[in-house]
């Protein structure tokens, strides 16, 4: 009796498998209009685009890091919070505005007057400051993207080239989102200041 059930069952297991695959290939036939080529399946995109975000600011041979905050734009006023932080193991003075220049994608640098104090953000003003190990010290920068004159080039800055205190190396972060002065070549700053608490 077990060897006459043996070859039925391999029979059954061979057509059970063999009508899978046909009821299978049935379905994918219906699924597709007659003479259609099969299509390969697509990656469903995903709702939200993310922009992304800047790499992470190195530590300089100088114990700094520099970096920018995503700019923010209200009523054609774009302004944006630059911070350093001390991530060397002895205090770094500061004291009064950095240095500065708007570079483009390739590094070079726009013709941009840069404008120490201004009346659009809060500036303190100018005062000495010693960041200690770990610590940070930021400054603000504001500018307009206006276009005014079609003959002139607006200006998109990439990156922003920051000189923290006279005799201090350069440091060049890239922007956190375009510095799209139009073509009014003006950025003004604050002064470095203690970070809001």
């Amino acid at each position: 009796m077990t060897s006459t059930l043996r070859p039925r069952v391999r029979l059954l297991l061979a057509l059970g498998v063999g009508l899978g695959t046909t009821g299978l290939a049935a379905c994918s036939t219906e699924a597709r209009p007659a003479g259609a080529a099969p299509t390969a399946s697509r990656p469903v995109p995903s709702p939200l685009t993310l922009r992304p975000s800047p790499p992470p600011p190195t530590c300089t041979p100088d114990g700094v890091s520099v970096s920018m905050d995503e700019p923010d734009a209200a009523m054609g006023l774009r302004a944006a919070t630059i911070t350093l932080r001390n991530c060397g193991g002895r205090p770094y003075r500061l004291n009064g505005y950095p240095s500065l220049r708007v570079l483009d994608e390739n590094r070079q640098p726009f013709n941009v007057d840069v404008v120490r104090g201004t009346t659009q953000i809060k500036d303190g003003g100018p005062k000495p400051l010693t960041i200690r190990p770990g610590e940070a010290a930021v400054f603000g920068i504001v500018w307009r993207n206006l276009v005014t004159e079609a003959t002139t080039e607006a200006v998109t800055g990439r990156y922003l080239e920051v000189r923290p205190a006279p005799g201090r190396p350069v440091v060049v972060i890239p922007s956190n989102g375009p510095l799209d002065l139009g073509n009014t070549g003006r950025l003004e700053e604050t002064a470095w200041r203690p970070p809001r608490r």
